[in-house]
């Protein structure tokens, strides 16, 4: 026998075992961002948005003004529309959420 030492395999040192450890976990990190990133593209293309609303014809629960009411003056306040309707002889304030169209209060003149 020599005195020459061969040198150490590498797949038997700390630091190999250490890198290839690091690698594995890395590369499972890359697989499972790329499936989340895949899922959430499916999401957000597979939701359909909803119809458009025919002509004349109000969403449930939107506000809709009285047959022969009158819009006498308009306000806008941060997601609300306020609204000063004259319905033949009475008078009436409506406000409105302007998110969805659905009527929050109502006020009317007494006669």
């Amino acid at each position: 026998m020599s005195d020459i030492q061969t040198p150490l395999e590498p797949a038997k040192t700390t630091s190999h075992r250490l890198m290839l450890a690091v690698v594995i976990v890395l590369g499972a990190l890359i697989v499972i961002a790329l499936i989340l990133l895949v899922v959430g593209m499916m999401r957000k293309f597979s939701d359909h948005p909803a119809p458009p609303q025919a002509a004349g014809i109000a969403a449930p629960g939107a506000f809709v003004l009285p047959a022969g009411a009158k819009v006498i003056e308009m306000q806008s306040e941060s997601g609300r529309l306020i609204l000063h309707v004259r319905a033949g002889d009475s008078d009436e304030i409506d406000i409105i959420d302007t998110e969805d169209g659905h009527l929050i209060s109502q006020i009317k003149a007494a006669k």
